[in-house]
């Protein structure tokens, strides 16, 4: 499989099987925070080299439209770092679905899909618990603005 979701029971044979393969962990953090149920490994994927996206498993039981919050979230209950959020929530997760080289980063040649912030640093779209409409001046889709 490309991707795998729901890893919240994975086993180490998992873990192992996962890093060999190279599929993709998505993790869905808002999931087990709001089921209350043991979040997925993180660390222990990473240390295991299994690439790790996020995703916000937006459903009616995990209704969030904001990733800054999942990335929050995984900050929290899963200990990545922000900058593993922030990699885990762009490159790794276009990379689950087949668009790593396309999209996920800012670089020549990609599309140029990304957010213009209202802030001095990136990290304030994690830091700001749900504010991310006061940190996100703009969204940029394809070089084109659509949403201020």
């Amino acid at each position: 499989a490309r991707a795998m979701s729901h890893l919240e029971e994975i086993s180490e044979d998992g873990i192992q099987a996962m890093s060999k393969s190279g599929s993709v962990a998505v993790l869905l953090p808002s999931t087990a925070f709001i089921l209350r149920l043991t979040p997925p490994p993180a660390r222990k994927l990473i240390e295991n080299k299994v690439i790790v996206a996020l995703g916000s498993d937006f459903n009616p039981n995990a209704y969030c439209l904001a990733m800054p919050m999942i990335m929050h979230f995984a900050c929290v209950t899963m200990k990545l770092s922000m900058p593993e959020a922030l990699t885990a929530a762009t490159l790794n997760s276009a990379h689950s679905i087949g668009r790593g080289k396309t999209h996920g980063a800012i670089a020549r040649g990609r599309n140029a899909d990304f957010i213009l912030l209202s802030a001095n640093s990136w990290e304030h779209i994690i830091y700001r618990i749900a504010a991310h409409n006061d940190v996100i001046r703009h969204v940029i889709k394809n070089g084109n603005i659509v949403d201020v």
